[in-house]
């Protein structure tokens, strides 16, 4: 969390938390105080993203007690990564502080540095979970197809898994969406003469591959191409904005979205024809038909518009259960096609603020995002707070690594100086961070509740004195 202090009227201070870079002398490597007994590394790429866990059994080869596990990672891979979580396997991830750690930029070799909760004692050993998100790992062959074949992608990766320290055993497990993987990298038969990899159902296994060096680096590059009969959705770019009314007892939520299906392109034109024939028996497509929405419950009068106005292909189910919205674009979004559309929906503040008990301390919890149940890539992602005007002393905290953020007076109807509000920008963000939240706690005293009142009652008083003063001015034309 750090403080700042604005020029901004009514901005005292804003609060942040952020995963900064450690800044390393060139020079820096990893002591080897680790070892690695067991690794065992699961790669899901059922998404248009890969998610990695690895577990490894992780032992103090040192005299001294250590806290510093460090991963490192080829610099082109750096970009790659979405999100880095880590914990004991007996807690969840994120139990961990995470560090990305720049020591050289033009390294072909950065860091992310893992700090354990206590040190871990000479001869000790802990398991260390690693989650860690990437995108643009995948990527369809053939790149254009027909309207109506088969898409696959090819997943790229390694055969190892890249380690400051020496690892006694390890293997990879790779789940696929489905059975057909027509082609994937095949390596030297292990020393029991099976094959490597090993498939077994949608799974491949690759290893286990025993004392594995530092200096072996990644090993071998491993490709696998498989079918995925899904959208490979990627919003390019996602404006966010919440609005805190504290008159009206509402919040409310837009959100902007320039939306690009990266799934292999059409070979041909588009066929209206072909479309409707197949639309009678639904056969798995990778044009974006739909997107589905798992709003609060609670959630009102949603709205979905695009560039040419309203769209009134949208299906809204809202009961005590359930806020359940379904948009449907005004074309199917087709493999290198793009659509830009607007949603929005209000809800009862109460659900999302909770006031301090001397009633001027205000706690808001949002979801950072509230994106499609579909599997989806954020590229660039922007998110506004509004807060109520008067509001000061502002402070926040975001669960993923702010890129920037901006302090601005925002200004609406009926407004005298502006609300308090602050922007908040991203990148490289998936669809598994929607369950994290975005907590904002802010000061506003009582009698900024009186403000718009006041502002309305002088605005007719003062119509009403100007309309009397002009009554009383004699325009006749004299004699």
């Amino acid at each position: 969390m750090r403080s700042f202090t604005g020029a901004l009227l009514l901005l005292s201070s804003v609060l942040t938390t952020v995963n900064a870079k450690l800044i390393l002398p060139p020079s820096f490597a990893p002591a080897p105080v680790f070892r690695n007994i067991n690794l065992l590394r699961s790669i899901d790429l059922t998404k248009p993203y890969s998610k990695e866990v690895i577990s490894v059994i992780v032992e103090n080869v040192s005299k001294e007690g250590q806290t510093e596990y460090y991963m490192p990672f080829a610099a082109d891979e750096v970009t790659k990564v979405s999100f880095f979580e880590a914990g004991d396997k007996k807690a969840p991830f994120g139990e961990f502080k995470v560090d990305e750690v720049e020591f050289d930029p033009q390294s072909p070799t950065q860091y992310y540095r893992i700090l354990l909760t206590e040190p871990l004692a000479p001869g000790n050993q802990i398991t260390l979970q690693v989650a860690i998100g990437k995108t643009t790992v995948v990527e369809p062959i053939p790149a254009e197809i027909e309207q109506v074949e088969k898409q696959f992608l090819q997943w790229t990766g390694t055969q190892y898994v890249a380690s400051a320290y020496v690892t006694d055993k390890q293997k990879t497990k790779l789940k696929l969406p489905n059975n057909e993987a027509p082609e994937f990298t095949k390596l030297t038969a292990k020393s029991d003469g099976t094959s490597d990899p090993t498939k077994v159902g949608s799974a491949f296994t690759y290893g286990p591959y025993e004392d594995v060096k530092p200096s072996s680096g990644a090993g071998k590059t491993v490709k696998i191409r498989y079918e995925y009969t899904h959208p490979v959705i990627v919003m390019e770019k996602l404006t966010r904005d919440i609005e805190v009314s504290h008159w009206g007892g509402n919040i409310a939520f837009e959100e902007k979205y320039v939306m690009t299906n990266a799934a292999a392109k059409l070979k041909n034109q588009f066929s209206r024809v072909k479309w409707a024939a197949a639309s009678y028996y639904g056969p798995p497509t990778s044009a974006i038909k739909a997107l589905t929405y798992n709003l609060k419950v609670g959630s009102i009068g949603p709205y979905f518009t695009d560039e040419i106005g309203n769209v009134s292909t949208s299906r809204f189910r809202s009961n005590m259960r359930e806020s359940h919205l379904e948009i449907k674009p005004r074309y199917p979004v087709f493999g290198g096609w793009n659509y830009t559309f607007t949603l929005g929906w209000n809800h009862d503040l109460r659900e999302f603020v909770r006031a301090k008990p001397n009633g001027e301390d205000f706690v808001l919890r949002v979801p950072l995002l509230e994106g499609p149940k579909e599997p989806v890539v954020y590229g660039d992602v922007e998110i506004r707070v509004i807060l109520p005007e008067g509001a000061t002393d502002v402070k926040y905290s975001s669960p993923i690594p702010i890129i920037g953020e901006e302090h601005f007076l925002h200004k609406t109807f009926m407004d005298t100086i502006g609300r308090t509000a602050f922007k908040l920008r991203f990148s490289n963000v998936v669809d598994e961070q929607h369950h994290k939240e975005l907590i904002v706690t802010y000061h506003l005293p009582k009698t900024a509740g009186f403000r718009k009142p006041f502002v309305i009652f002088t605005a007719l008083s003062t119509v009403f004195v100007f309309s009397w003063i002009v009554s009383k001015i004699d325009v006749r034309i004299g004699k």
